[in-house]
């Protein structure tokens, strides 16, 4: 989530809301110079809620406790069109608090901004894609965790690109595209600048399996840093009847003006799919920059197994290995989630390597047709030097209970703790009453 503070923080007084606005712009005038022509929906559906929300919250550190009462409310949008080639998916919401703490401190008012939105245009068997896409989010650009929403800054990417396929045969195909992204930040660091250029090369073996030679050549350049990376890799992919397995492997080569490093990087990915469950086991070894990273990463979900936030670094070597599970059969009115992801990051000039951990679980319970009940508990860890050593660790656990008052209308209640042990030592402990008004709508065509 991204986040302004300040009580006189209005559109003339914060430069990243000004950013934002100037952001969302260039966004629709890339995606309307991409669009041929008017949009004619075929489907489209479309949601907005709108959720009132009070709350007490009580904060306990070495030095002192604090207890602090807030209103708040909070705005979703989200639209998804689709026309052909065409399909667009955005979503974004703003967060405005006001909290009064009982140390008799200043008063603490929010205006927060989240969201992403993406333009794609592509027709299967095609000559030609097109997309352009914007996120903004919150980035933590120091190491440990933090309670505060005002050790978060704002970031905002966006990028655009398009890309051309040829069919040498019926059973192979060849595209050519590039890809060009911006990103700015709160005026704590630089803007930056990328772009990529990309070849892939695909052979459908049978039915179910394709091979690929994929390579690209990246930039980016932020103040007076550039770098330039080069990946070369070759691909499977094969669809079972229960799931999927991909595998990639190949050689990177990243370099500026100071250094160079070669690598070998890939992937792997398993995934099993049912009726009633789903399951996915990964491993990731990349070498990329935290520039390009942001740029050109899938835009991120807004859940409780994503962190939502992001530490700063330079160029990195990652290996990455992850564990998703969803499962509805253990009775038939819940769900059960499971996550877990283990990280090892290098910062290829200093040699500087950190560990990332990440464990989550949570069950969703249908009391009846109008009542639910949540339950989610997520823990991570920062280990700065040895692997086995947790210097930095969070623990989050919420109880979230809903009652469906109208088709439209929501009222619930929620607890939960959230305890940092580390560089900060702290506790806090929230109880929230919530109003939410929702609506959605679908249309078969405009």
């Amino acid at each position: 989530m991204a986040k302004f503070s300040g009580a006189n923080c209005r559109a003339a007084a914060c430069p990243d809301y000004r950013r934002f606005s100037q952001g969302a712009r260039i966004g629709v005038t890339m995606a309307s110079l991409l669009v041929a022509g008017p949009l004619l929906a075929q489907e489209a559906s479309y949601t907005a809620t709108t959720t009132i929300f009070t709350d007490l919250t009580h904060t306990s550190t070495d030095r002192d406790n604090d207890t602090r009462g807030g209103v708040g409310i909070r705005g979703d949008v989200g639209a998804l069109l689709q026309s052909g080639a065409h399909n667009f998916n955005a979503r974004y919401g703003a967060l405005m608090e006001s909290e009064r703490s009982s140390l008799a401190r200043n008063e603490d008012d929010d205006l927060s901004f989240y969201g992403s939105s993406r333009y794609d245009f592509y027709r299967p068997g095609g000559r030609f894609d097109a997309n352009a896409g914007h996120t903004i989010r919150s980035v933590r650009n120091a190491t440990g965790f933090a309670l505060d929403p005002a050790q978060y800054s704002t970031q905002n990417a966006l990028s655009a690109g398009a890309g051309v396929s040829f069919y040498p045969g019926a059973l192979t195909s060849l595209r050519l595209g590039g890809q060009a992204g911006k990103t700015w930040e709160e005026d704590r660091l630089e803007d930056g600048e990328s772009a990529s250029v990309d070849a892939a090369l695909t052979r459908r073996f049978s039915e179910r399996t394709n091979l690929s030679l994929n390579g690209s050549r990246s930039w980016e350049e932020r103040g007076d840093t550039s770098l330039t990376l080069d990946n070369a890799t070759v691909g499977t992919d094969t669809r079972f009847e229960n799931g999927s397995l991909s595998m990639q492997a190949g050689v990177s080569r990243a370099q500026d003006d100071d250094f160079e490093n070669d690598a070998v990087i890939g992937s792997l990915v398993r995934t099993w799919v049912s009726e009633r469950s789903d399951t996915q086991l990964s491993f990731d070894r990349t070498q990329t920059s935290t520039l390009l990273d942001l740029t050109f990463a899938p835009i991120p979900d807004f859940g409780l197994d994503n962190e939502f936030s992001i530490r700063l670094q330079g160029l990195t070597l990652r290996n990455s290995v992850g564990l998703t599970h969803n499962n509805r059969n253990f009775c038939s009115l819940c769900t059960v989630r499971f996550i877990a992801r283990g990280t090892e990051r290098e910062d290829v000039q200093t040699e500087v390597t950190d560990y990332e951990y990440l464990l989550g679980t949570g069950i969703s319970i249908a009391m009846d047709t109008l009542q639910t009940l949540d339950f989610d508990y997520r823990w991570q860890g920062d280990a700065f030097t040895d692997r086995t050593t947790i210097d930095d660790e969070v623990h989050r656990f919420y109880v979230t209970w809903r009652r469906q008052l109208t088709e439209l209308a929501t009222f619930g209640a929620s607890v939960g703790t959230d305890i940092t042990r580390g560089t900060d030592d702290r506790e806090r402990y929230i109880a929230r009453l919530f109003f939410t008004l929702g609506w959605a709508g679908a249309e078969s065509a405009w």
